[in-house]
């Protein structure tokens, strides 16, 4: 069974205890539990991942309406210390991943008012585009068309590593060299490096599909589908930040 490229379901499915039947008496966590727990179902990943997501719009409205633009940076250093933090250690609750979803949607909310003061409409292209890609993807998980194997996933695996050594090696050569290698400036290099993103995360999304599916067939704690939406609001984040990158790359040409 293929695992996720997404550390936060990669984690989640090889956690002690995790997988462990609901039904047995111990916590996502494997601790005993006072009683028996439910198991996890379809229902709890859809109504935690639409919360997540309320969250995550509900905050971004809000930051572009009372113009909270200030607080990009801090929340979006608030965003990735709770990300590493619960992809490091995961734990089934609410409470880490609200939160998570609601520093993000500042990081959204402002981005999203900086590229369509640039580019008026792009906003929302970028909110079709991602939820287009999303049902997208599941439907051709749903249905196979597309299947996940071990060693497909390694090449997105790999090709996400190269992107960030990419992407690290930019950022080193503009901020110490003042040398751009173009990977960002609007070119055509910018534009194939833009899709190419896209793509791979598009394509984990097949992937933390089977994963999550993998995990209701586990029959564990229905506590853990909050992680699984956790999981899923990172791709879907990461996946609509470049496709604003990319929307305002093409109103350049």
């Amino acid at each position: 069974m293929p695992t996720t490229s997404n550390p936060a379901i990669r984690n989640l499915l090889t956690l002690d205890g995790a997988l462990a039947p609901a039904g047995t008496g111990r916590s996502g966590g494997g601790a005993p539990s006072a009683a028996p727990d439910r198991p996890i179902t379809l229902d709890d990943i859809v109504v935690k991942t639409l919360t997540v997501l309320a969250v995550l719009t509900v905050s971004a409205v809000l930051t572009v309406f009372f113009a909270l633009g200030f607080l990009a940076l801090p929340a979006l250093l608030a965003g990735l210390g709770i990300g590493i933090h619960l992809s490091v250690r995961p734990r089934p609750g609410a409470g880490p991943v609200l939160l998570f979803a609601a520093v993000q949607g500042i990081v959204l909310g402002e981005a999203t008012r900086f590229f369509d003061g640039l580019h008026p409409g792009v906003g929302t292209q970028a909110v079709l585009g991602t939820g287009c890609l999303f049902a997208g993807t599941l439907a051709a998980y749903a249905t196979r068309v597309v299947r996940v194997s071990a060693k497909v996933t390694r090449w997105a695996v790999g090709l996400a590593i190269g992107l960030l050594v990419l992407f690290l090696a930019d950022l080193v050569a503009s901020e110490v060299f003042g040398a751009d290698l173009g990977l960002r400036d609007g070119g055509v290099v910018a534009v194939v490096v833009s899709v190419v993103v896209i793509a791979a995360a598009s394509f984990f999304f097949l992937v933390e599909f089977e994963a999550a599916n993998r995990f209701l067939q586990s029959g564990a704690s229905h506590r853990w589908a909050w992680y699984v939406a956790f999981g899923l609001a990172m791709t879907l984040v990461w996946l609509y930040l470049e496709l604003l990158r990319l929307l305002s790359y093409l109103r350049w040409w």
